[in-house]
């Protein structure tokens, strides 16, 4: 299965797996932008993808895409997801998978992920007890992109005020990844058992999503090789987006799908920390991969 995972880090490189994106997600895209700024070449991660495709389904990167059987409503769902469409007509229960609190219960067991509960209004006890215990957490959505309401909360008070959906958000402690002031992410990808790339994100914002996209090579200390770096900026079509929209994109995704910003520098990880993302990475898409997609739980979205 084709999976963008998103981790953070900590200044001591401890390692926090925080999100599994399926379908299309964004990824090859932002690293082949990194790969032309650093290297003054393209990348070879498309045709990479098209040989794993070929090689392990038999069948081109798009044929694949198609064949998944929950392709047709996703489109639709992550629309919704935004808040800029319907819920699907139709349903598949593939899409239990973007319930981040079923991701959690998936892959908590293979991989390292920040302490999380569901978060329900109605226990304050259990939500002020998890507060009091990692005294800073993050409140964030059970389905949602984007850091759509992402909150960081320190008090248990700033939850009474809030006018929270039941059973539709999460708790979950609070990690430090930061790097010379910005929110930093690494998002990997993987695809037909193989690792396919990895870059990383460095954003002004609390959260690190679509900020400024940036290389990834091995070496120590870990860092960016220059901390007074300079941008490029693009704004072209990006490969996820040609074979997810066609020509019928939405128009309000036009600054996610278009336009990039990457960085005249470097984000250096230590070779055995960067293994353990790849096999991690590969891990979390093999056991993906071989899930029986009508044994998941129920989604919030269903009940």
């Amino acid at each position: 299965m084709y999976l963008g995972i998103d981790f953070l880090i900590t200044p001591e490189l401890k390692l926090y797996l925080v999100e599994v994106n399926v379908g299309l997600p964004g990824g090859a895209h932002e690293y082949h932008l990194t790969h032309l700024v650093h290297f003054g070449k393209p990348s070879d991660i498309f045709r990479r993808i098209e040989w794993t495709s070929r090689k392990i389904y038999g069948k081109t990167f798009q044929d694949y895409l198609h064949s998944l059987p929950f392709i047709e409503c996703l489109k639709p769902f992550k629309i919704w997801m935004d808040g800029m469409g319907p819920f699907p007509k139709t349903f598949h229960p593939g899409l239990r998978l973007e319930d981040k609190w079923n991701q959690c219960q998936l892959i908590k067991s293979i991989a390292p992920m920040p302490e999380t509960m569901a978060f329900d209004p109605e226990d304050l006890v259990g939500a002020d007890r998890f507060i009091e215990r990692k005294r800073k957490v993050v409140l964030k959505r059970r389905v949602g992109r984007g850091g759509r309401d992402l909150q960081v909360i320190s008090e248990p008070s700033a939850l009474w005020k809030l006018n929270l959906i039941p059973h539709h958000y999460l708790l979950q402690e609070y990690v430090e990844s930061k790097m010379n002031g910005y929110s930093l992410s690494v998002c990997s990808v993987a695809f037909g058992g193989e690792f396919m790339c990895m870059y990383a994100n460095l954003s002004p914002r609390s959260t690190s999503n679509h900020g400024i996209l940036t290389f990834i090579s091995s070496g120590n200390p870990f860092g960016l090789n220059k901390k007074d770096f300079k941008t490029e900026s693009f704004n072209q079509k990006s490969w996820e987006a040609e074979i997810w929209f066609g020509e019928n994109e939405p128009e309000y995704l036009r600054h996610n799908l278009y336009e990039d910003e990457v960085a005249k520098t470097t984000l250096i990880i230590p070779e055995p920390f960067l293994r353990t993302i790849k096999e991690i990475t590969v891990k979390v898409e093999r056991l993906y991969d071989g899930l029986d997609l009508f044994s998941l739980p129920k989604a919030c979205f269903e009940e």
